[in-house]
Order: structure tokens, then C-alpha cells, then sequence
């Protein structure tokens, strides 16, 4: 029988005879909590870190339109002078890109992960 046929009441029975079949075999009380903890942790987490990625998706998407319209009504070597600024500059321009990437990261899942979680075993309590 395949795992999607299989209703949860022929599951449950198969669990309760293999507990019963061996004596020894103790569960711990508290197993189903744990499990449904680490299932929420694992939502939460993935949630937070696709909505990171779709905000940086649009930041990105909004970037390029801009320059797309800029180099448009500009012309092709309006770029150029901003991008020999960069060049000239690079090392600050990325030490201040990785201490702002590391704030969002910081501010969109760690901070909200932790609150989120405590919520939830708030909730419980």
C-alpha cells in the first residue's frame, strides 16, 4: 500500500500494534510537542527567509527598471561616469553593502524568528 493511500486511522493502528508488539520500547511523553515545535521553527523560518528573498527580488527588479529608464532618456554612456565611481570606491561601497546586508538579515529573520517563536510558545503556556 502507498503512503498517500494510507488513511490516518490504518496508521495509528500500525503505530499502536508496533508499541504493543515491543514492551521495552518507551516514548517519550513529550515527543509529539517537540516534533511540532521543530515543524514550526522550520515554517517560520522558511516563511521569513522567501519573504527576505521576494523583497530583495523587488529592490533588485526596481533597480534595474530605474536604470533601464535612465539610460533611455540619457543616453548609453550615462552609466559610465557612475560606474568608474564604483570602481574607484569599491571596497567601501561593499564593506557599507555587507553591513547593510547583515542588518536586514539580522532585522528580517533573526529578530522576527525569535518574536515569532516566542509567540507561538506563549500560546502553549
Amino acid at each position: 500500500m502507498t503512503p498517500e493511500k494510507i488513511t490516518n486511522n490504518e496508521l495509528e493502528g500500525w503505530i499502536h500494534s508496533a508499541l504493543a508488539s515491543n514492551p521495552e520500547l518507551t516514548v517519550p511523553k513529550n515527543l509529539t510537542e517537540r516534533v511540532v515545535q521543530k515543524l514550526v521553527k522550520r515554517k517560520i523560518l522558511s516563511d521569513l527567509i522567501l519573504e527576505l528573498v521576494f523583497k530583495g527580488l523587488l529592490v533588485l527588479g526596481s533597480l534595474a527598471v530605474m536604470a533601464g529608464v535612465f539610460i533611455w532618456i540619457n543616453g548609453s554612456n550615462t552609466l559610465s561616469p557612475l560606474y568608474s565611481y564604483f570602481i574607484r570606491n569599491q571596497y567601501i561601497i561593499i564593506s557599507i553593502f555587507l553591513l547593510v546586508l547583515i542588518t536586514i538579515l539580522i532585522d528580517q529573520i533573526g529578530l522576527r524568528f525569535y518574536t515569532a517563536f516566542k509567540k507561538e510558545a506563549r500560546l502553549k503556556v
